[in-house]
């Protein structure tokens, strides 16, 4: 295993497999970047666990799949800016997007795997993302981080809430 790209297609998902090294150690990189669908209850039932479904059972068993292997594995999972600070205006996808960070979380203590988190507002060209992983697979101390492309949207709305409550 060189590098594995899987995941929801798309630039993104293109971009990574483009600047796949020839010669890599064992490396996995999940794309958890599905098409916005909006708020969680515009959405029925049935349609979110089959969104969860698609994204996040192929994750677990890739991560399971790695894990396998024994050997060190560097992953790098791709996935929407809403895991970290929740889109109301988009929840399903920052659902999706939470459960993806969180199996990284599990991925990273797990034996042989080195996981970290590219969490990736809409607006982010592919090609900063796949950079973005780039950096995140060859730092071989980096385990269990999030890198947060979203232009310090997040970061500033996180500093107008605290500031409210002062």
């Amino acid at each position: 295993m060189s590098r594995t790209v899987i995941g929801t297609e798309g630039p993104v998902t293109r971009a990574l497999r483009d600047a796949a090294p020839a010669e890599a150690s064992p490396e996995l990189v999940i794309v958890g970047l599905p098409e916005p669908v909006g708020p969680v209850g515009a959405l029925a039932t049935d349609a979110l666990a089959a969104l969860v479904d698609a994204t996040l059972t192929p994750a677990l068993a890739a991560l399971r799949a790695a894990a396998a292997e024994g050997g060190p594995v560097r992953v790098a999972i791709v996935c929407p800016a809403g895991a970290v600070l929740p889109d109301h205006r988009d929840g399903a996808r920052s659902v999706v997007g939470a459960g993806l960070a969180m199996l990284a979380e599990v991925a990273a203590a797990t034996p042989g795997l080195a996981a970290n988190v590219v969490a990736a507002a809409d607006d982010v060209s592919p090609a900063e993302v796949a950079a973005a992983v780039e950096f995140a697979l060859a730092q071989p101390s980096l385990n269990g981080a999030t890198i947060r492309l979203d232009g310090g949207r997040d970061a500033a709305l996180a500093a107008e809430t605290r500031a409210e409550g002062d």
